[in-house]
């Protein structure tokens, strides 16, 4: 007979160990994350003439597909008087 009392009580401890290492891994993770993400919202509007210019060329081309799309779902065929008819 194997006796019960300590090679089952280091494995128990090597688990919680384990667990414990785990936890604190996807901790820091989520920490580093966190981190990074009130880093990126901090940053205010871009400074320089270049950044500024490709800011207004993005806002233009999102509020050009807004539009677009929303005059798509006004008239998903077409609009009225362009292209062929069929009668």
């Amino acid at each position: 007979m194997k006796p019960a009392g300590p090679a089952r009580h280091g494995e128990a401890g090597d688990f919680m160990g384990a667990f414990v290492a785990l936890l604190a891994g996807i901790g820091a993770v989520s920490a580093w994350c966190a981190v990074v993400l009130i880093r990126r919202g901090r940053r205010g509007a871009t400074d320089n003439a270049d950044g500024l210019l490709i800011e207004q060329a993005a806002r233009l081309r999102a509020q050009q597909s807004r539009s677009a799309g929303l005059d798509f779902r006004a008239h998903p065929h077409g609009r009225p008087g362009s292209g062929p008819r069929r009668h």
